[in-house]
């Protein structure tokens, strides 16, 4: 298991449910199998029940007796599904509040795993399912000391690969020499290399009206030739190459000149760049204040700055989102668009800050890392905040 019962037990009385029921079929609730650490098959329907009082109990179907073989508790099996809703609401009786993998109204889609159909029938046992976001945020999304100083590190090898990659650029259009975006990508992923990062999936190297897409992924057949006086707006993310190692994640714009950035240019970066530090302000004071600040409040202080400078319908995404040893991990996002995210930012988490403006001609996003480190307060890697365009030539 990925925590001690002893664990899991204060945490649930800490948010005042009554137990977590992780349910198991197939490869339908990543979070159980993360949790419980399991593999293998998963053919038929099984519950580990963790009451805040009392002793664990698996619940597994006779055909998978083993399924959940090696984790502490009483074992129970059914056969029929009258049987199993008679031991579910055997092994439920006395509980009120459960926390199951489930979001009501589907507001927050990462920790929403269990289907209509088992919620319905937890809630016909005359039992309140609640949602398991904030017990998968603490345990599924905390760093360790190692952790958190692995990802500070990795913040600035990228802080340096980028500044290296717009110098490249730069030394291939002062000497004339072609250079694409996908070429540019191929370096970055050799400097992962070099420096003993790894990732996911290659950066992003995206000039001008490529930049006016977030996802756009330049190929062999698909990439534009690096011109002088055009925007160019480089995402990269990596770990080190470690077990456990955790993401950094950066995005850098730049400048390819020689001639003056225009004015309109220069007007939605400073825009893109003052909405990523009016959320970081909002993480910051929130925090030294020791008051709750929950994803969606960080996602509003950059959206509303944007709102207000017309650019509103250009941004199109979430500010902001969990990381972890995956880049997209299960801990609360800056997001109040594409879903509601209600948790709190807790000790120990990391996220991004990554407001943009997307438009046909040219694209703007500006992505730092918030650590929330032992304390409850924000660390930004030294250096990763962008402030100018960096001027190539």
């Amino acid at each position: 298991m990925k925590a001690s019962i002893k664990e899991i037990r204060e945490k649930l009385q800490e948010l005042g449910l009554d137990g977590w029921l992780l349910y198991v079929f197939r490869d339908t609730n990543p979070v159980a199998d993360s949790m419980l650490g399991l593999q293998g098959l998963r053919s038929r329907r099984c519950f580990y029940w963790i009451p805040v009082k009392g002793e664990p109990v698996r619940l597994q179907h006779r055909i998978e007796p083993h399924t959940l073989a090696g984790l502490p508790g009483e074992d129970r099996s059914y056969l029929s599904y009258t049987s199993l809703r008679e031991e579910l609401a055997a092994m439920l009786a006395g509980a009120g509040r459960v926390a199951m993998e489930y979001s009501p109204m589907a507001e927050i889609p990462t920790v929403s795993w269990v289907d209509g159909g088992t919620i319905d029938l937890i809630r016909s046992l005359r039992v309140e399912v609640c949602s398991s976001a904030e017990l998968v945020q603490y345990f599924e999304a905390t760093l360790d000391d190692e952790q958190m100083e692995g990802h500070l590190r990795a913040a600035v090898q990228l802080r340096d690969i980028a500044a290296g990659a717009f110098a490249r650029a730069g030394e291939h259009l002062a000497s004339g020499q072609a250079l694409k975006e996908y070429d540019l990508q191929q370096w970055i992923l050799q400097e992962f290399d070099r420096r003993g990062l790894q990732t996911d999936h290659p950066p992003i190297v995206a000039q001008g009206p490529h930049a006016g897409d977030p996802h756009y992924e330049p190929s062999p057949e698909h990439s534009a030739l690096l011109e002088k006086d055009q925007l160019l707006l480089i995402d990269l993310w990596a770990r080190e190459k470690a077990d456990h190692a955790v993401y950094a994640d950066e995005t850098w714009m730049g400048w390819t000149g020689p001639g003056p950035v225009p004015e309109v240019i220069q007007t939605r970066w400073e825009i893109t760049r003052d909405a990523r530090e009016a959320a970081l302000a909002l993480v910051v004071e929130g925090l030294q204040a020791g008051r709750r600040v929950e994803g969606r409040e960080v996602d509003r202080a950059a959206r509303d700055l944007i709102d207000k400078a017309g650019y509103g319908e250009a941004f199109i995404h979430r500010t902001g989102h969990s990381m972890h040893t995956v880049d997209h991990a299960n801990g609360a996002n800056m997001d109040d668009l594409e879903s509601r995210e209600t948790r709190p930012l807790i000790p120990r988490t990391l996220f991004s800050i990554e407001p943009g403006i997307y438009l046909p001609e040219m694209g703007f996003r500006s992505e730092i890392d918030v650590l929330v480190d032992a304390e409850g307060q924000a660390v930004v890697a030294e250096g990763t905040r962008q402030f100018d365009l960096i001027r190539c030539l």
